[in-house]
């Protein structure tokens, strides 16, 4: 191929690079304007985790040395993202739930091995839930043993009791009580032990990162209210109410009260003997009840918490049957944790049935204290309940569980449980009073608590609203505490006194406002001792026993329970002159276990039905 010859190729070069040096200054503009763009674009982490970004390298303009950056100098380390205990729970409920690692990655904007981990860890978050962590605690790291350890463990317990009876706490109270039970502990100890400890300002700073303390603000006592606050917050509340157009149906209050549920009147022998024989534990014990209601009336089904996840009087009983909601935690106290599981799992579904057999929109508004064991983001669990918080120092003036109606409640159960005993020791089973008082367990604590909580009344229930809503209650009498009281204390009284008790009035009502006394430094250790060994032991109760079988419901045993109750009723046939009134008192009864008539009845038909399968199987000539 022939080529014509190029003259001045030495000139060609030279402006061939100029040409290019033009050509990469404008290319080198252009870039910066695009970076300026990208400067000002941000995806969030979430993309840019997931992104895989080249090197980038700067062009300098023509005539100059080009000069490329180094990789490690451009591009900036990953920032450490700090993950949550609420997180990581909800992390570990999504992957049991039957989402896939890489799909839970993608949703949170965390790397595969991060979730991984997580999931790899879950017995020390479930047990980091179980102590009572705070949800947004963000280390679950093992603290070191020994008596430092020993009394951060006990510290934490004092300081939960505290906060739970609503008593502000400062540094100085804290440091005090740390070095007072460190003081026990090595005494304890003995001799041997040299450690020291001076609660120091950076022990207590680590002290509270370890367990996610802040600051509380409390709800005072009618001697501090904040009646200014009050009327404040009832005029907003007033406003939301009516912007809102919320019915009475839709406001509901929760409040939890604590109760000695075993504790007899101070000075009576049982109490005496009882301490003396017992010990710490059965003279303190305590649960505690999550209790609410609405405007309109209806009251929510109790919420109850003790030390002990499945306790003995619980043999062969589902706790889904259970006439409360019953949850564990070994200090027996409500936490956020627990308030969270009560408003998700046991009151959303019940309110929501509550609103559909009543045909209103499922809009709710709760009105609760601004308590340590109500999370500050109860409003942002469930998209159809709204919560507000009552300011503080403000509960006992217009909280509507305040006013009144727990009072009433463990005023009823006091007298259920006394009526009981009588009833028990009338049976001719020559059982005395300790003798029941002893076999009284939690389970019949439970169901005396559900026949109290039905006692109290709707015109109670509407009568504690009256120092809370400016509608609604207009029409309502008022719920007058003194009185109703007064007179359930008079029937105890009246009752315990058919053992010759020996109490009055004054000592009734001294129990039931008994609130729990600030635990000493012995009784802290008792009680931390008590729930080791208790969780010990039902470990190796589980691990020793087999399987127990559910109870349910069998023709033999349903057919011999209706021929008991047909005894039964003759006996107070024979004995009843009014033949008229018999006949009433047979049908409510027959009435009443109408649906065990159901069951046995279908029982009967598909044992009869079995039977005619087997025998026809038997006849049937083979083919």
């Amino acid at each position: 191929m022939f080529q014509i010859p190029v003259e001045n190729l030495d000139n060609i070069r030279k402006v061939r690079k100029k040409v290019k040096g033009i050509l990469v200054d404008i290319g080198l503009d252009s870039c910066k304007e695009l970076l300026k763009d990208l400067k000002g674009f941000d995806p969030g982490e979430k993309y840019f985790f997931n992104t895989s970004w080249g090197d980038i390298s700067l062009w300098e303009p023509s005539g100059k040395k080009m000069r490329t950056k180094s990789t490690a100098n451009v591009a900036s380390k990953r920032p450490r993202r700090v993950i949550d205990l609420e997180t990581k729970l909800k992390l570990i409920k999504d992957y049991e739930g039957g989402k896939s690692v890489m799909v839970i990655a993608r949703q949170s904007g965390m790397s595969h091995s991060t979730i991984a981990t997580i999931l790899k860890n879950k017995n020390k978050v479930m047990e980091a839930v179980k102590g009572s962590a705070s949800l947004k605690a963000t280390r679950l790291t093992k603290i070191r043993e020994g008596p430092i350890s020993d009394m951060e463990e006990l510290l934490m317990t004092w300081i939960k009791d505290q906060t739970q009876k609503r008593i502000p706490l400062s540094s100085m109270m804290i440091t005090a009580k740390a070095k007072s039970l460190f003081a026990m502990l090595k005494e304890k100890a003995g001799s041997d032990d040299d450690v020291e400890f001076t609660a120091s300002s950076g022990w207590f700073k680590r002290f509270k990162n370890r367990y996610s303390l802040h600051d509380v603000k409390v709800s005072g006592e009618s001697a501090n209210a904040d009646v200014k606050a009050a009327e404040e917050f009832l005029e907003t509340l007033d406003k939301l109410i009516v912007e809102e157009n919320y019915l009475p149906e839709q406001i509901f209050n929760m409040d939890e009260t604590s109760l000695f549920w075993k504790r007899m009147p101070e000075g009576t022998f049982i109490h005496k003997e009882a301490k003396s024989v017992l010990g710490f534990k059965a003279f303190k014990d305590k649960i505690t009840v999550l209790v609410g209601a609405n405007v309109a009336g209806y009251k929510l089904k109790p919420f109850v918490i003790w030390h002990s996840e499945n306790p003995r009087a619980f043999k062969h009983i589902s706790k889904h049957t259970l006439p409360v909601y019953y949850r564990s935690n070994k200090k027996s106290w409500m936490t956020q944790l627990l308030f969270q599981d009560a408003l998700l799992n046991c009151y959303a579904s019940e309110i929501e049935t509550y609103c559909w057999e009543n045909n209103i929109p499922f809009k709710i508004l709760l009105i609760i204290a601004n308590a340590p064991g109500h999370p500050p983001f109860v409003g942002d669990l469930h998209p159809n309940i709204k919560a507000v918080f009552f300011p503080p120092n403000t509960t006992s003036l217009i909280q509507p569980m305040d006013q009144g109606i727990i009072a009433a409640f463990k005023a009823y159960y006091l007298r259920r449980t006394f009526a009981q005993a009588i009833a028990a020791t009338e049976e001719g089973t020559g059982k005395t009073l300790m003798q029941f008082w002893k076999d009284y367990n939690i389970y019949d604590c439970i169901k005396n608590l559900a026949w109290a909580w039905g006692d109290v009344s709707k015109e109670c229930v509407n009568g504690i609203w009256k120092k809370t809503l400016k509608r609604f209650v207009h029409d309502f009498k008022g719920f007058a505490k003194d009185e109703e009281v007064a007179k359930i204390n008079k029937a105890v009284v009246h009752m315990a006194n058919n053992f010759n008790l020996g109490v009055d009035e004054d000592d009734i009502q001294e129990l039931l406002e008994l609130v729990p006394e600030e635990w000493t430094n012995v009784e802290l250790l008792e009680l931390e001792q008590e729930c080791l060994a208790e969780e010990e032991a039902r470990e190796k109760k589980t691990a020793g026993e087999e399987k127990e079988l559910p109870r349910k419901f069998t023709v033999k045993g349903l057919s011999e329970a209706f021929a008991d109750l047909s005894k039964l009723l003759k006996k107070f046939e024979n004995m009843d002159p009014n033949t008229e009134r018999f006949s009433l008192i047979e049908r409510n009864v027959h009435g009443a276990l109408s649906a065990y008539k159901e069951i046995y009845d279908e029982k009967k038909k598909q044992t009869k039905q079995t039977t005619m399968d087997v025998f026809l199987k038997r006849v049937t000539p083979p083919q």
